[in-house]
C-alpha cells in the first residue's frame, strides 16, 4: 500500500446493512492474497500480502449536520472507498456524502461498489440499490460485485473487490483460488476416509455408517448451497415438457402402444434407449435422437403417473442426458445444454431426498462433467465457467468415497475427475494447476492398478493418465519427464496389444504416443533418432490404413498432427522439399476434415499449425483457401485463456505480420510458464521472446 495512506478500503454502508458491512470487513481482512503474486506490480503498486487495515466503524452521524472529523480523516487516509449498496444505502445522506468526499480527493476510479439487494434499475430507469452520488461523481454505470446467490455469491464478490483494489487481473485470483479450494477438499476427503476407516473397524459397525454418513451429508449440504446459482437453466423438470416436437395425438398414440402392463411403460422406453444407442454408435444421430426423445415421453409418463416414485425420476434424468449428448454431437449446444442442465437439476432434486445416496450424489459428479465438456465443446464457451463445472464434480466424486470408501468404482471414478479438471485447468492457462491434478490422477491409477495388477480397463487408465501428464510436462518444457511418462505409457498399452494384436484401438492409441516421443526425442537434438522413428511410423499408419474396415475420424486427424510433425522434423534437417510436401498434404486433408465438419476444434488446430510451419518453410502465405478457414482464437472480450491457442493465435499473428499481437500473446504465454519446445523456439526466430 503506497505509504501515504493509512487504510486500504473504507467501507461506506446504510446501519441497515451492518451485518453485511461486518461480513466484509471480515472477509477482506482475513484474506491472504496468494504467495506467488505478493510483490508483482501491477498499476496500484507492489502487490501487498493482506488486505489491511480496512476501516468501518464510525461515530453516530444521526445528529450531525455534516461529516465528522473522524470519518473525514479515514477517508482521507483510505486508499480505496467500497460502498455497500442496497435500497438503504442508496437513499441514504452520509453514504452519499462520503462518496461525494471521496471523490473530492481526486479519488472517484478507487471507488467500488457490491451489491447486497435491490434492483438495479426500477421504475423508468430509477436506480433502487446505487446512491445517486455516484452518478455525480462520473460513476453512472459502476462495475459491482453481488454477494447474491443468484449473482456473484460471497466468494466471487470478494475476488472482484480484491481484484479491483489491486489491479490484479480476476482470472489470477479465481485460478488460485480454486487451487486452494481443491487442497481443502483433498484433506477434507483424507480427513473423511480416515476417519470412516477407523469406524469401519470398530465393534459396532452400524455407529460407523451413521458416522460416515453424517461426514458425506454434511459435506453434501455444504455444496447444494451453491449448486443452484451455477445451474443457469429456468426450466422445470417436473414440468415435464417433451424434447422436440410432438402433439398430443403421438405421444398418447406412443404411450397406448406401449400397453397395459405395469411396467410397460418402463419397460418400452428402455428398450427405445438400447436401439438408440446402437443408432448412436454407428454414427446415425438423427435416427438415436428420435429413439431417446420416444423413451424420454414414455418415462415421463411413467413418473406422471407417480411423482413419488424417485426411481422413474432418476430415469427421466438419464433420458435427458442421452437427448443432450446427440444434441452436442450434433453441434446443437444451446438444445444440449438445455438437456444437461435437466439431467443435473433432477440429481440435484433427488440428492436434496436423499443425501446419504452415494450413487446419486456420484451422478451429480457426471452431470457437472458433462456441462463441462460442453463448454469445452462450443465455440463461444466459457472456459472459466468450465472449470468450475470440472472443480464441482471431482468435489461431488470426493464426497461419493466419503459416504461409501470402500467402494472401489468411486475410487477409479476419482482418478478421472482429476483428469477432466486437468484439461480444464489448461483450458485457463494454469498450468501449474493442471500438473497437480495430472499427479493427482496418475497416483490414483497407480494405486488402483497395483492392487489389480493385469487388469485390462485399469491399465488404460493408467496409460491414459500418464500420457495426460506428459502432456502438461510438454507444455511446460519439461522434455525428459515428458519422455519418460510417454514410454510408460506406451508400455503399459503394448501388454494389451499382446492379449488382442487385432485391436485398431490399441494400434491407434500405439502410433499417436509412438510420433509424440519422436518428436520430443527431436526436441533433445536427437534428429537421427527422431528420423528413424518417423520413418518407421509412416510405414505403420500406412499399414493401419489399409487394414481398417470403417473410416475412423480419430486416426485420420493423428496421422494428419503426423504429416505435420514429420514436416517440422524435415525442415529442421534442412529437407525443405519433403517439409513442404507434408505440409500441403496435411493442410488438405484439415480443410477436408473442416469441410465435413465445420468448427471442428483439432481440424482447426492442425491447418493453423500446418500453415504457419509452410509459412515458415517457403516464406510466403498459404493460398487464400487456407487463410480463410484459420480459427478465430480470440473471444468476445477479445482475450484467449487457454495456453495452446494462445501459442497457435501468436504463430497466426507472426504470420500476418501483426507485431503487437504476437508481442502480447508471448507476453501473456511467458507469465504463464508455457515453455513449449516448438513456440519457444518459433518466438526465439522471430525475436518475440528473447531475454524473457
Amino acid at each position: 500500500m503506497n505509504n501515504k495512506y493509512k487504510y486500504r478500503a473504507y467501507i461506506s454502508y446504510s446501519h441497515r446493512n451492518e451485518r453485511w458491512a461486518k461480513w466484509l470487513h471480515h472477509a477482506l481482512e482475513s484474506y491472504r492474497v496468494p504467495r506467488k503474486l505478493v510483490g508483482t506490480t501491477t498499476g496500484r503498486g507492489k502487490v501487498p500480502a493482506r488486505i489491511r487495515p480496512v476501516f468501518r466503524d464510525r461515530d453516530d452521524l444521526s445528529s450531525a449536520s455534516d461529516l465528522g472529523n473522524t470519518v473525514k480523516h479515514a477517508l482521507e487516509a483510505s486508499e480505496n472507498m467500497i460502498v455497500v449498496c442496497s435500497p438503504e444505502s442508496a437513499q441514504s445522506f452520509w453514504v452519499n456524502e462520503e462518496i461525494r468526499h471521496f471523490a473530492s480527493l481526486g479519488r472517484h476510479h478507487r471507488i467500488f461498489c457490491i451489491i447486497v439487494d435491490g434492483q438495479l434499475s426500477g421504475p423508468g430507469q430509477i436506480v433502487t440499490c446505487f446512491p445517486e452520488a455516484l452518478v455525480e461523481v462520473g460513476l453512472e454505470e459502476p462495475l459491482a460485485a453481488d454477494v447474491r446467490k443468484w449473482a456473484d455469491g460471497k466468494r466471487l464478490s470478494k475476488l472482484k473487490l480484491v481484484a479491483g483494489m489491486l489491479g490484479l487481473p480476476l482470472d489470477q485470483l479465481r485460478q488460485r483460488d480454486l487451487q486452494k479450494r481443491q487442497k481443502v477438499w483433498a484433506l477434507t476427503l483424507l480427513a473423511s476416509l480416515a476417519v470412516a476407516a477407523v469406524m469401519v473397524s470398530a465393534v459396532n459397525s452400524k455407529i460407523a455408517a451413521q458416522q460416515r454418513r453424517a461426514s458425506g451429508e454434511s459435506l453434501v449440504s455444504y455444496k447444494l448451497n451453491e449448486l443452484r446459482t451455477m445451474l443457469s437453466s429456468s426450466a422445470n423438470p417436473e414440468d415435464l415438457i417433451p424434447p422436440g416436437t410432438w402433439d398430443q395425438q403421438e405421444v398418447e398414440k406412443l404411450v397406448a402402444s406401449a400397453g397395459n402392463g405395469e411396467d410397460a411403460l418402463l419397460k418400452m422406453a428402455m428398450d427405445l434407449r438400447k436401439q438408440g444407442n446402437e443408432l448412436y454408435k454407428s454414427g446415425a444421430l438423427q435416427e438415436a435422437q428420435e429413439k431417446f426423445q420416444k423413451s424420454w415421453l414414455l418415462l415421463a409418463e411413467n413418473y406422471r403417473r407417480d411423482r413419488t416414485d424417485q426411481a422413474a425420476f432418476f430415469e427421466l434424468g438419464q433420458a435427458d442426458f442421452y437427448i443432450g449428448q446427440s444434441y452436442a454431437d450434433q453441434g446443437e449446444m444451446a438444445k444440449a445444454e438445455q438437456a444437461f442442465m435437466l439431467y443435473a437439476e433432477i440429481t440435484r432434486r433427488l440428492i436434496i431426498e436423499q443425501p446419504e445416496n452415494a450413487e446419486w450424489v456420484l451422478e451429480m459428479a457426471y452431470a457437472l462433467t458433462n456441462l463441462g465438456h460442453l463448454e469445452q465443446q462450443s465455440l463461444d464457451g466459457d472456459p472459466q465457467r468450465a472449470l468450475q463445472f470440472m472443480q464441482s464434480a471431482l468435489e461431488y466424486n470426493q464426497i461419493a468415497l466419503v459416504l461409501d470408501p470402500q467402494n472401489e468404482y468411486y475410487r477409479s471414478e476419482l482418478g478421472q475427475s482429476f483428469a477432466f479438471l486437468a484439461d480444464a485447468q489448461r483450458g485457463v492457462c494454469d498450468l501449474d494447476g493442471a500438473l497437480q491434478s495430472r499427479q493427482e490422477n496418475v497416483s490414483l491409477e497407480q494405486q488402483i492398478l497395483a492392487e489389480h495388477d493385469g487388469d485390462e480397463e485399469k491399465i488404460k487408465k493408467l496409460a491414459w493418465a500418464l500420457s495426460g501428464l506428459a502432456l502438461v510436462q510438454d507444455e511446460l518444457g519439461r522434455v525428459d519427464e515428458a519422455i519418460g511418462n510417454i514410454e510408460n505409457s506406451i508400455a503399459l498399452v503394448e501388454r494389451l496389444l499382446e492379449r488382442d494384436p487385432g485391436s485398431k484401438k490399441t494400434i491407434r492409441y500405439i502410433l499417436s504416443r509412438q510420433q509424440r516421443l519422436a518428436m520430443l526425442q527431436a526436441f533433445k537434438g536427437n534428429y537421427e533418432q527422431a528420423l528413424q522413428s518417423m520413418d518407421a511410423l509412416d510405414e505403420e499408419w500406412q499399414r493401419f490404413f489399409q487394414d481398417a474396415v470403417e473410416d475412423d475420424p480419430t486416426a485420420d486427424e493423428q496421422y494428419t498432427a503426423y504429416l505435420v510433425d514429420r514436416a517440422w522434423l524435415a525442415k529442421a534437417m534442412d529437407d525443405t522439399g519433403s517439409a513442404e510436401q507434408l505440409l500441403e498434404k496435411g493442410m488438405s486433408r484439415s480443410i477436408d476434415r473442416l469441410q465435413a465438419l465445420p468448427g471442428n476444434r483439432e481440424a482447426g488446430n492442425l491447418l493453423m499449425l500446418a500453415a504457419f510451419r509452410y509459412w515458415d518453410t517457403r516464406q510466403r502465405l498459404p493460398g487464400e483457401s487456407i487463410l480463410m478457414n484459420l480459427p478465430y482464437y480470440y473471444s468476445g472480450s477479445g482475450q484467449i485463456k487457454a495456453c495452446f491457442d494462445a501459442s497457435l493465435a501468436a504463430r497466426k499473428a507472426i504470420m500476418l505480420g501483426d507485431k503487437n499481437r504476437a508481442d502480447e500473446l508471448t507476453t501473456y504465454l511467458m507469465d504463464k510458464g508455457f515453455a513449449e519446445v516448438t513456440f519457444i523456439r518459433t518466438c526465439k526466430a522471430h525475436s518475440y521472446c528473447n531475454g524473457r
